[in-house]
């Protein structure tokens, strides 16, 4: 799963988190990770909590009878070192009726760990203008 560029690895994401089947989302984050959203704050130290957590976010999805997500406009990518990046983007979430259900900013902290780009701080929030 080695991608090149911090940029590439969003999309990819985005079309594993499609299939809502938490084993081919887990390889997108590095561990331990840090997942932050208004509501809070949690850190994912290992991988049964990653898969709990991502449980969690799968049947919220469900829930609203997602189908597939989008991305609205550019990312936003700067690099802040050699083998970390941000990339900043807003996802739009679609129901299997095509009707947009979720829209929000997001702010990813990816590394470089050697086998790819990973996200290490995944942060949901308002859309940055």
């Amino acid at each position: 799963m080695k991608r090149d560029e911090p940029k590439d690895v969003i999309p990819a994401y985005v079309g594993a988190f499609q299939t809502l089947d938490t084993e081919m989302i887990l390889p997108f984050y590095g561990l331990p990770c840090l997942f932050i959203s208004p509501a809070g704050a949690t850190a994912v130290s290992d991988i049964d909590s990653a898969r709990a957590l991502l449980s969690l976010l799968i049947e919220q999805a469900r829930s609203q009878n997602y189908r597939r997500t989008q991305i609205a406009g550019d990312l936003d990518v700067r690099p802040l070192a050699a083998n970390l990046a941000s990339v900043t983007g807003v996802y739009v979430r679609f129901d299997a009726n095509d009707r947009e259900i979720l829209r929000f900013g997001f702010t990813y902290l990816l590394r470089d760990d050697g086998n790819g780009w990973k996200i290490i701080v995944a942060m949901a929030h308002d859309e940055v203008s």
